[in-house]
């Protein structure tokens, strides 16, 4: 029976989503549908894997590493600045990851981390305000507009959107061995270094990649969020899963919508969406 509610429910959001492509622009459905399933499957792993301190500093590494990468690629590599966030982000993402492996207290290495990119994200956002001229306008950055993307920005974040429900699919029984016992997942021959850069990897592609469509504020939300709707009304991990995508996805299509009708930023109402559904998960997970 839920099988098939769940059959009827994704039916129900690809006729959604065709109706608005046809009534709006497409791109920023691709947008937003590729940030709920990107988004959706995040959240679940990282509630998972219990990575909820790395997912809260992945928004402060995508903001460091894009404001970092346009004085870079306009001195050393023109045309690199999207290439060069995804690695400089990536590099933060595993140097806080490598430190938490290596015993550094979580809270104490999230701090520094988060200290360190906040500050540099300010120092270099203003040095870039002053001295560059770019395409795009950096507040974009912290408050993300789906509506001002092009038709490259969303095939970037359908390829994103692929590239993390796939590997997520692909290792979510694994993941979900090291997040249940991770000394356990060893001693069953599992290579848990391997599933860390997985995850560690996925959630800093994310951010950065769709960083300017959703806003650095509103990354916070949704890394968090849809998890914990799924946990308050789940029954089975596989189960989570789904939830977590389907609630990432209708409040990321939903959003787009009442922001047009409305003329509001389309990234806050989703986050405020989210909200609503985890008020009332929880309200009925008490019932």
């Amino acid at each position: 029976m839920k099988d098939k509610l769940y059959i009827v429910l994704i039916i129900l959001i690809i006729l959604y989503g065709i109706l608005l492509s046809i009534v709006y622009n497409p791109v920023w459905v691709i947008v937003m549908v590729s940030a709920g399933i990107a988004y959706g499957f995040m959240s679940n792993i990282v509630s998972v894997r219990k990575l909820y301190f790395l997912a809260g500093a992945s928004p402060h590494a995508a903001l460091f590493a894009v404001v970092l990468s346009i004085p870079l690629a306009y001195y050393l590599f023109s045309g690199a600045q999207f290439i060069l966030s995804i690695i400089i982000g990536l590099l933060l993402i595993y140097i806080v990851g490598y430190s938490i492996y290596k015993g550094i207290n979580t809270d104490i290495a999230t701090a520094v981390f988060v200290g360190f990119a906040a500050a540099g994200s300010v120092i270099f956002a203003y040095y870039v305000l002053v001295n560059y001229p770019i395409e795009f306008d950096l507040t974009a950055l912290i408050l993300g507009d789906p509506l001002l993307t092009s038709f490259s920005d969303a095939l970037v974040a359908l390829t994103i959107a692929a590239i993390v429900g796939l590997l997520i699919i692909l290792t979510y029984r694994e993941q979900l061995s090291i997040g249940v016992n991770r000394e356990s997942a060893y001693l069953a021959g599992i290579n848990v270094k391997i599933y860390d850069l997985v995850v560690f990897t996925l959630l800093g592609l994310t951010a950065i990649g769709l960083l300017r469509m959703v806003g650095y504020i509103l990354e916070h939300v949704l890394i968090l969020l849809p998890a914990s709707i799924a946990l308050s009304s789940a029954r089975s991990a596989n189960q989570a899963l789904k939830i977590s995508v389907l609630t990432a996805l209708t409040a990321s299509l939903i959003g787009l919508h009442l922001g047009i009708i409305f003329d509001l930023a389309p990234s806050g109402l989703t986050g405020l969406i989210l909200l609503i559904y985890y008020l009332v998960a929880l309200i009925g997970g008490r019932r």
